[in-house]
């Protein structure tokens, strides 16, 4: 009985070290970013690094959560009350050939807006994507911002995330006046902040012929909280908005909101019934009077990741799309429906004319 109890007792102590070992270790490391940074431009052989004004009123763009190529159709997840911690690499490496072969029929758009793209993380089998990415638009240059860093994520205990570097890419055929990473508020709570993303957004500004801006912010908001921090990084993001429209520029801002457009109906295509507060609930219809939320009703973007996607009993809804300035027009938005065959997201793609 002695012998079972000091086994015990060193194997509590075991874990109780490791816990605080860990988190000593990701408080050491913890990836701390300025409130504002310059973002680097990565240009591609022979492009010109000038940032002239640009040539036409009329713009295409996309955005796309492409889940780290590691949540395509085939797999749950464990946030997601699945099981699955880390898609086995012959997943990563279809799912990212696949993405590459859409980024190839895409180079036809002007601003391509990217959310959970993996650079050098255990999950996505170190593949560096956002290269990966840029190499397919060969006209486009990037710029890349990290949103979460973590040298070693040791949850799920049974099975580590472990090393995590990713973020937000931006690729352009034009050449931006700036690039820079703008810090949202983050969550609060210890230990889990130490392990967590740093969210941000990241804008670019082009010079317009007409002596004002057309402002390109990529974001990816918050999921995983009671809406109250969303509401903090919704909050800062409106506050900059209006600043860039009052200087008379015209503003997009696209990505992951983690949470529906408003009159968007969230059982559309509910399969089982849903309690989830990022699924069943709709963003501020009052936001910024005046401006446009723009998205597809017809076509899903996110999908829960339960179990694998399954059409007759995934619930799948509209997460991701565009908010922008009145001085916008609209000329077509269109969800593209893969079946969610590389991700647990779907690109969307919108045109524009500005007034």
């Amino acid at each position: 009985m002695k012998k079972v109890l000091l086994f015990t007792g060193i194997m509590l102590l075991a874990a109780v070290l490791y816990v605080v070992g860990m988190i000593l270790f990701g408080l050491i490391t913890k990836f701390k970013p300025q409130p504002v940074e310059e973002v680097a431009v990565v240009n591609a052989k022979n492009q010109d690094t000038n940032a002239a004004a640009l040539p036409d009123s009329t713009f295409s763009l996309l955005i796309w959560n492409v889940g780290y190529g590691g949540l395509g159709k085939e797999v749950d997840f464990f946030y997601d009350e699945g099981k699955m911690v880390t898609s086995p690499q012959d997943h990563v490496l279809k799912n990212n050939a696949g993405m590459v072969k859409f980024f190839e029929q895409s180079r036809d758009v002007d601003f391509i807006m990217l959310q959970e793209v993996d650079r050098d993380s255990k999950r996505s089998w170190h593949i560096d994507q956002a290269e990966e990415f840029a190499t397919a638009l060969p006209a486009h240059r990037y710029a890349f911002t990290p949103n979460y860093v973590v040298r070693y994520l040791p949850f799920p205990f049974t099975d580590p995330i472990g090393k995590v570097y990713g973020g937000l890419q931006t690729l352009s055929k034009y050449a931006p006046q700036e690039s820079k990473r703008i810090a949202l508020p983050g969550i609060t709570d210890f230990p889990r902040k130490v392990f967590y993303l740093e969210r941000c957004l990241l804008q670019q500004r082009y010079k317009l012929s007409n002596g004002k801006d057309l402002v390109v912010i990529n974001t990816h908001f918050e999921a995983y909280d009671d809406g109250s921090v969303k509401k903090e990084q919704m909050a800062l993001t409106k506050k900059i908005l209006e600043e860039e429209y009052a200087k008379g520029n015209y503003v997009v801002l696209g990505g992951d909101w983690n949470i529906a457009p408003p009159s968007f109906n969230v059982h559309t295509w509910e399969k089982e019934p849903e309690d989830d507060q990022l699924y069943l609930k709709n963003n501020d219809a009052n936001y910024i009077p005046g401006w446009q939320y723009v998205y597809d009703s017809t076509t899903a973007t996110n999908r829960k990741n339960k179990f694998p996607f399954d059409p007759a009993k995934t619930f799948t809804t509209v997460i991701d799309y565009y908010f922008t300035s009145p001085n916008i027009e609209i000329e077509e938005v269109k969800g593209v429906d893969m079946g969610f065959d590389y991700s647990d997201h779907q690109p969307v793609k919108l045109k524009i004319k500005l007034k």
